[in-house]
Formats: structure tokens, sequence, C-alpha cells
């Protein structure tokens, strides 16, 4: 009797286990963190409905499941007991619904590399597989939400075969030493927007903006940058001068009046005053030429999920070609350190899409401003104000920096300023100099990115002046002709290394040129800008 009963129970649960549940469409988003999330779809067979309970892999410290639910604040990444796959139905795991979160991935990920998984279900059967790690989903869904039981059989396989909504809310940027508890409002992935954006090219900033943003706490980044700027052709406001016309054209010193006339006169008087008119002077030599470059290297960290502080050392290098009154044409060069500068910088405003940063730096006078070189007909002498390394003086730099980013598409503003502080050694100090500038950049792909860029400075004149440098020797001894501002127009490209040794870094190329100048000349007029960069973090 009782073996019948066996028989009778087996006939008839076994239609209900003849179908397991399927893993499909699985794989691990990729990251350079140590954050990271799986996607995939669980396709159940059978009559019944399963619950998944568990995940287990050695991949990362902790594998934990979430989902999201709507708050006042935007969507919220909730942690659950359990994922339940309907039966007869799907359950997909997508960037708006139901997720697997990795906290602590144990080594670097690399595209293609898989790694085992076990999913436990409240049954007490598991599913074993291997999942890839992958950069985009390997289908798509326009339904990213959770599968509830009450979902239809039909709803689901419809789910499973549209497309993806590209609007993804990754959450790969979750914060890893956040412990679940059972207060789940902590838990509000607004606070966590877009580490996404950390595994595309426009990451950064285009290669001449030094643009703050938070990285993974604990970890460096270690950043190269060259900055080259090419000048030729003399300007005084907007409009040009030629070399010869400007070492022959007299020029006047409204600082100095010189007498002229005699003080008797066959006036009824018998007397006057002298006649005072400005000093006149030709200039004996003048700048044709000038390239500037500067390399800079430079390590930040995040301290917080809000604070991040960097140290930058400069290294300068000027080129320059002078012309003489006797048509000599000689060069004239100077290098060194420039000013080293601390810098740290505050996130203010932090949403899924955006981020506001204010910060603040000191530059120090490590730079020399004493430098020498052979001048026309007049030997070795101290270079021109533009042409020393440094400063002289410590420098404040305040700076307020703005980034978002949608779909392919992230954009940028930053404003920035060096305001000097006192007089240096040789009794003067320089001028302000003020930058604002804004970027929009496209994905092409995860790993290419295009930038377009426009950026205006103003620089102010210098405030007393170096007794050693006679200002009608040459323009660019003059304090008084120092000043000026520029507006540049940028195109860029940024790259991001997914593979191989070198994945996780990043590197850039801008060239611009400038479409308006106005300059407190005779000065140089600046005509092709390159910044090229590289980066890795650690």
């Amino acid at each position: 009797m009782k073996l019948k009963k066996l028989i009778i129970y087996f006939l008839i649960s076994t239609p209900l286990f003849a179908k397991e549940v399927k893993v499909e469409n699985a794989y691990i988003k990729y990251t350079s963190s140590s954050t990271s999330v799986v996607y995939l779809s669980f396709n159940n067979g059978a009559n019944i409905e399963k619950k998944l309970i568990q995940t287990k892999s050695d991949i990362a410290n902790r594998v934990e499941l979430y989902t999201m639910l709507p708050s006042e604040t935007g969507m919220k990444m909730v942690p659950v007991s359990e994922i339940v796959v309907p039966k007869n139905g799907t359950t997909q795991l997508t960037p708006r619904g139901y997720h697997i979160m990795l906290f602590g991935i144990k080594s670097p990920l690399k595209l293609k590399e898989s790694f085992p998984f076990r999913f436990v279900f409240s049954d007490g059967t598991e599913i074993q597989t291997n999942i890839s790690v992958e950069t985009s989903l390997p289908y798509k869904d326009t339904n990213s939400k959770p599968t509830s039981p009450s979902f239809k059989k039909e709803e689901s396989v419809l789910a499973n075969n549209g497309s993806q909504n590209t609007d993804e809310t990754e959450m790969s940027n979750f914060d890893p030493n956040v412990q679940t508890n059972n207060d789940h409002s902590e838990h509000d992935h607004s606070g966590h927007e877009g580490h996404e954006h950390h595994n595309r090219a426009d990451m950064l900033a285009p290669a001449g903006i030094m643009n703050p943003h938070i990285h993974e706490k604990g970890k460096w980044m270690i950043d190269y940058r060259y900055m080259g700027m090419k000048m030729w052709g003399l300007q005084s406001g907007s409009t040009g001068l030629s070399d010869l016309g400007t070492l022959y054209f007299p020029f006047t010193d409204p600082t100095v009046a010189m007498p002229t006339g005699s003080l008797i006169t066959n006036s009824p008087i018998g007397t006057t005053l002298p006649i005072l008119s400005a000093n006149k002077y030709n200039y004996m030599s003048v700048p044709t030429d000038m390239v500037m470059e500067m390399n800079m290297v430079s390590a930040m960290t995040s301290i917080s999920d809000k604070w991040m502080i960097m140290f930058m050392v400069p290294a300068v290098k000027n080129k320059m070609t002078m012309l003489s009154s006797n048509f000599d044409r000689a060069p004239m060069s100077s290098a060194g350190i420039g000013d080293v500068s601390f810098s740290t910088a505050y996130r203010l405003i932090k949403t899924e899409h955006q981020n506001f940063f204010t910060g603040m730096g000191i530059s120090l006078p490590t730079g020399s401003i004493d430098e020498r070189d052979n001048m026309p007909m007049m030997g070795k002498q101290k270079v021109p104000y533009n042409m020393q390394p440094g400063v002289g003086t410590y420098s404040l730099l305040p700076q307020l920096s703005y980034n978002g980013n949608y779909k392919r598409i992230s954009w940028g503003a930053q404003s920035q300023a060096s305001l000097r502080i006192g007089k240096n050694d040789n009794n003067y100090r320089f001028g302000n100099r003020y930058e604002i500038s804004g970027w929009l950049s496209f994905l092409v792909h995860e790993t290419t990115s295009f930038s377009l860029r426009v950026a205006k400075q103003r620089w102010l004149n210098l405030q007393g002046m170096d007794a050693t440098l006679d200002p009608k020797m040459d323009p660019q001894n003059d304090p008084f002709r120092q000043g000026g501002m520029r507006s540049d127009l940028f195109i860029g490209v940024n790259f991001l290394i997914t593979s191989g040794i070198f994945q996780g870094a990043r590197f850039g190329f801008e060239y611009g040129k400038p479409f308006h100048q106005n300059l407190n000349g005779p000065q140089l007029a600046t005509r092709e800008l390159i910044n090229v960069f590289a980066s890795f973090t650690f």
C-alpha cells in the first residue's frame, strides 16, 4: 500500500519538477572599482513558484540581493531577502529592478573573464553557472522592472523579448562600506549616482581641464598632463603689429615726463616754466615667436564620498626668438620646476546625473624668478617676467566646478582663479588670473569620447617692477604691458583602456585656437594650444 502511494506521489510530482529554472543573458558589469553588479534573467519552466534567497561566489567579499523602489528623492536601492520567480514565468534582474550587488571585488575585473556563481532557492535547490564580465547587456529590455508573482507568463515573455531602456541607472557605485540593516531608508541610490560614468571615456573632463571628481575611497589617481602654447606675431589690443614696425615706432613712458624748452625766452614776461612731455623711446629688441611648455604630474585621492585632495608638481620650459634693432635674431630660453600646489575639492551637490564642486588650493613660490639667458646686444641678462618658471608669491586657487551626464552626452563648466598674495623678493606681484570654461562631450563608445570646449581667460598687469628689467629694452619687461584676455575653442578626444596590462588607464588629447584676444601689448599673440593627459588609478 505504501509503495502504491509513493508511485502515485511520484507520478503527480514529476511534472512539477521536470523543468528547472534557467539562467539566461547573465553578465557582470565591467568596472575598475571594487564594486559591481550582476544582471540576468531567471526563466522558470516549472509549475511552482521559486524564490531565490542567496547568491554565492568567490568573486567578492559580499554578494547581496537588491531591488529599486521609488521614493520622494528618486529611486532608492533597497536590500531584499528573496527574489520571486513565478511559475512558468521569467524574472529579470535589471538596472531598474532586482539586481545582485558585488561588494569588495577581490581582483580587478577583466573583460570576458568568467566567474562561477551558485544560486540558492528556498526549496533547497541550487543552480551553478559561470558568468562573464561584459560592458553592456547581451540583450535589450524595454520593461526594466521587477517581476512579481502576479505577472502573467505572457507579460514575462514579452518583457524578455523587448529592448533595454538605454537610460540605465547603474548600481556599481553603491557604497560597499555601508552595512545593510533593518533601516533600508539609508540605502538611497540617488546618493550613489552613475558609477557607469566611471567606466566611460568621458569620466574625466577634456585634457585641458583638471576637473575634480570623487573616486573610491583609499585609491589614488596619478595624472600626467602636458600643456603647450605656440605664440607668434605681436599684437596690441586686437590689432596686429609688425616686428620691425614695433622696433622703430616711438613709444612713450607715461610714468616719466622730460622737460623741454628754455627757462628764458623772448616773451614779455622774460621767463616761463619748462614744458613737460612724456619720455619717448624705441625698443632695442622685440620677441617674434615663443613656445611655452608645461609638464605636470599630480596625485589625488578621495578621503570621503565628498572630499578629494590633490598635490601637483609642474615643470616649465620656455623658448623664444628675439629680434634686435640691428636685425639680429637670437634664441632665448628658460626652464625649471614651477610653483608646486596643494588643493582640495568638496562636492556640494550630487544627483543621479550631476555633480557640483567647490574647491580651494594654494600655490607655493617654488619656481625661480631669477632665470637668466643671453640677450641680443646685452649678453647674459635676466629673462622677462613671462619667461620665469615661477611667480615668486603664494597664490590662492579658488574653484567652482559642475558636471553632468545623460546617456551618451556629458557636459561641464569650471571657473577658477589664481589670486596672488603680496609682492615677491624682486618687488613685484603678478596680476590675478581668471578663467571660465565649458564643454560638451559625446560618447562614441565606452572607450572613446569626443569633446568641444570653449574657454575664456583674463590676466592683469603686474604691480611693482623688477629693477633689473628695463622696460625700454623689451616690451616684455614692461609691467604695464602684461595683461590681456583671450577666448579659445578646443576639440578633443578621450580614451579608456578596458583590457590588458593598462586596463583602467585613461588618456586624451585636445587642440585649440583662439578666436578672440585683446592684449595690453605689444605682446606675442597666442596661435595654437595643445593639451595631453594620461591617468591611472590604483
